[in-house]
C-alpha cells in the first residue's frame, strides 16, 4: 500500500515583503504589471515585452533581509506552449558572480500548474525566476515561491475531485435537456483534522490571520498524486472548536476553487 504525504498548502511567499522590491526583465505594453504576480487573482498577469530569452522576474528582499524558500508554485502560464524552461535562482551578490540554481531547471509540458518543492536552498536577498528558450512573449497570472506549511493527515474521508458544474440546464416540458449553458466547473474540498494538538492548529491559525480569503495552492497528496495542485480559497467562516477539555481541536477546513 502507498504512503500518503500529509496535505500542504502553499500561501506563504516572500513575494511583496516589507522593504522588498519586485522587477522583470521586460513588461509589455498595457496593464502587465509584475506585481500582479502575488496578488493570487487569476483576473490579470505580467507578461513580457518580447521573446528574448532570458526573461528574469528578480526579487530583492532590502538591505539586511533575507529570506529562505521551498517551493515555487505557478498557475495560469503559457510556459509550455513558448517552449520556456524555468528555474528560481538564489545570491547574496544580486547575481553578479553568486548564482545559485534552487533545483534543476526544467521544461513544464503544459500550461497547467506548476508545483516544484526543493530543499537544501540558503537564505538570500535576492531571488529572481529564470525563463529561456522562449518562442513567444511569456505570461503569467500567479507565480509565488516561499515556505510550504505542511499540515497533517485527514482523519475524515474526503474526495479531492469534488466538482460541482456551473451550468444553465434547459429542459422541455417533457423533461428533455433541450439546451446546456457551461460557465465554469468548480471544485470543492472538504478537511478535517479531529483531535487536532496545538501545533497544528496554530499552523491552520497562522494561514488564516495571514491569508485569509485569498487563493493559495493545496495539495492533498504529493506523494502519490503529485498533479493534484489546486488554487483553492476557503470558506468564509473560521471554526475549530475545542473538545476533550481544551487539549485538542476538531479543524475542518472547506474550500472551494475554479477548475483549470
Amino acid at each position: 500500500m502507498a504512503t500518503w504525504a500529509k496535505i500542504k498548502f502553499f500561501w506563504e511567499t516572500m513575494l511583496g515583503s516589507s522593504n522588498s522590491s519586485l522587477t522583470a526583465s521586460t513588461t509589455g505594453l498595457g496593464d502587465y504589471d509584475v506585481h500582479y504576480l502575488f496578488n493570487m487573482l487569476e483576473t490579470n498577469c505580467w507578461r513580457s515585452e518580447n521573446a528574448v530569452s532570458p526573461q528574469y522576474i528578480t526579487y530583492d528582499a532590502g538591505e539586511g533581509n533575507l529570506k529562505s524558500a521551498d517551493y515555487l508554485a505557478v498557475i495560469g502560464h503559457n510556459l509550455k506552449s513558448c517552449g520556456a524552461a524555468i528555474a528560481l535562482q538564489y545570491s547574496s551578490d544580486n547575481f553578479i558572480s553568486d548564482i545559485n540554481d534552487a533545483f534543476t531547471p526544467f521544461s513544464p509540458t503544459a500550461d497547467s500548474v506548476i508545483l516544484k518543492e526543493f530543499s537544501g536552498a540558503l537564505a538570500s536577498r535576492y531571488w529572481r525566476l529564470k525563463i529561456t528558450n522562449i518562442s513567444e512573449a511569456v505570461f503569467i497570472a500567479i507565480c509565488i515561491w516561499g515556505n510550504k506549511t505542511e499540515l497533517d493527515y485527514a482523519t475524515v474521508g474526503f474526495d479531492p475531485h469534488e466538482q460541482d458544474a456551473k451550468a444553465s440546464v434547459n429542459l422541455s416540458y417533457s423533461g428533455y435537456i433541450a439546451g446546456i449553458h457551461n460557465k465554469y466547473v468548480e471544485r470543492s474540498m472538504s478537511i478535517a483534522f479531529n483531535d487536532a494538538d496545538a501545533e497544528l492548529y496554530q499552523k491552520v491559525k497562522n494561514w488564516w490571520d495571514t491569508s485569509g480569503l485569498k487563493n493559495f495552492f493545496v495539495a492533498w497528496d504529493t506523494a502519490n498524486n503529485p498533479e493534484d495542485v489546486f488554487l483553492m480559497r476557503p470558506d468564509t467562516k473560521f471554526s475549530n472548536p475545542f473538545k476533550n477539555g481544551g487539549v485538542y481541536r476538531d479543524i475542518t477546513l472547506r474550500l472551494t476553487g475554479r477548475k483549470e
